[in-house]
């Protein structure tokens, strides 16, 4: 597995753009592109939020056949709550992108990430059409990474290549996400449960089922994995389109081409997630949370993602205060079986609490481990054999200033 450039346009056949439409006042890009020279297998994942944006509604319907190819975005609204009109803006995105590429306007999948609410300004979208599809490149990844960025300070971009058999096989991903993250996207592996955004091409031949799944476990262990301030956006999602251009002998599910697919989809993922987190709002740190010996998958799960979801816990991230506390708190109420006798918390390398109380500790040694920019807090339930991963951030006053004027 070898990390390489190109973003989205580093697999074969896909080309991309981004510009500035109108939307925002900043004048930063806010119209992206992403196209295929051939037809893609597709599959996506979007938010469990009940209220969800028109883009999501439709895109579920375009991906009913697993069928797409190509992605058009904007930012810097959001184009949900905003009545019948709503959805006829985005049918009128995607069918307007569907002419100038000479697509079906199902094979048309639509994003939109930015303010609830407001109406989306479309003739302006549909003005600038042209010009975005004209655009269209090679190198037009950094374009559409920065296309679709509203409160985020920096690209997410990456690809990856591997061999299946003797074809090189490349998975290339943009992604935005600085707050209002705490992703629940539906995964066939998961309780059904600003935005964030990943778009993800690929030229491996693969079959739906194998794509699927392989984007499901992915999310799993990335994803749904984070929360930079709990809050479940209504435009989440994740689409990946695979053109099989690589002209690799198809993957399919329970294979060894299908494990370096997973590992691959994983790579790109975590390391988007992460930097999301490292960008979010007002953050100065990262924090990795880890809990081990659970009874079962799902235990872990919860009391990683509660930790990881105190806003205590994450104000005293920022403070660099090492309140132990707070997180065995969180780990209580997470739902999980737990026996506050067998629980050990570990801060960075610091044993801070076993056989129900704490551990006499180097006070210095645990202040240092809070004030670094990541860090790793560990809990061992000691009930089982299962594990979990959840990541987050710290809860700045930046973060206030940021959200207190978003849609003003």
């Amino acid at each position: 597995m070898k990390t390489i450039h190109g973003g989205v346009t580093a697999p074969l056949g896909f080309r991309a753009n981004g510009l500035y439409c109108g939307i925002k006042k900043s004048k930063r890009k806010d119209l992206a592109l992403i196209y295929s020279e051939r037809p893609c297998v597709a599959t996506g994942a979007f938010t469990t939020n009940r209220v969800q944006a028109s883009c999501v509604v439709i895109n579920k319907e375009h991906l009913r056949d697993y069928n797409a190819q190509a992605i058009i975005a904007n930012s810097g609204n959001a184009n949900c709550m905003t009545g019948e009109q709503g959805f006829e803006n985005t049918r009128t995105m995607a069918s307007t992108a569907a002419r100038l590429l000479r697509l079906r306007k199902r094979d048309v999948l639509v994003a939109s990430t930015g303010v609830i609410g407001k109406p989306l300004p479309i003739r302006k979208i549909v003005r600038s059409m042209p010009e975005l599809v004209g655009g269209l490149s090679r190198k037009g990844s950094e374009h559409a990474a920065a296309g679709i960025l509203t409160t985020d300070r920096m690209n997410k971009e990456i690809a990856v290549e591997f061999l299946v058999g003797k074809r090189r096989v490349r998975v290339g991903a943009i992604a935005k996400g600085a707050g209002m993250i705490a992703p629940r996207m539906e995964t066939a592996h998961a309780p059904k449960h600003a935005t964030m955004l990943c778009f993800v091409t690929t030229d491996a031949a693969v079959t739906p089922a194998a794509l699927r799944d392989a984007m499901d476990r992915a999310i799993e262990k990335s994803f749904n994995a984070i929360s930079i301030d709990g809050d479940m956006s209504t435009n989440d999602m994740v689409v990946v389109l695979a053109n099989g251009m690589a002209q690799n002998r198809k993957i399919v599910e329970k294979t060894p081409e299908f494990r370096l697919l997973c590992r691959a989809l994983e790579t790109v993922f975590l390391w988007l997630a992460k930097q999301m987190i490292r960008d979010a709002e007002g953050a100065t740190k990262l924090a990795e949370i880890t809990v081990r010996g659970a009874q079962s998958r799902d235990d872990a799960r919860k009391a990683a993602q509660a930790v990881a979801g105190s806003n205590l816990v994450k104000c005293a991230l920022f403070g660099g205060d090492p309140n132990w506390g707070r997180i065995a708190a969180a780990v209580g109420y997470s739902g999980a079986h737990v026996d506050p006798w067998k629980m050990q918390i570990r801060l960075g390398r610091e044993i801070v609490v076993r056989n129900g109380g704490p551990l006499p500790g180097n006070a210095q040694a645990l202040a240092r481990a809070f004030s670094q920019k990541n860090v790793k807090i560990t809990v061992d339930l000691g009930l089982g054999s299962y594990a979990s991963t959840a990541y987050t951030c710290d809860l700045s006053t930046n973060y206030v200033r940021i959200n207190s004027a978003y849609r003003t």
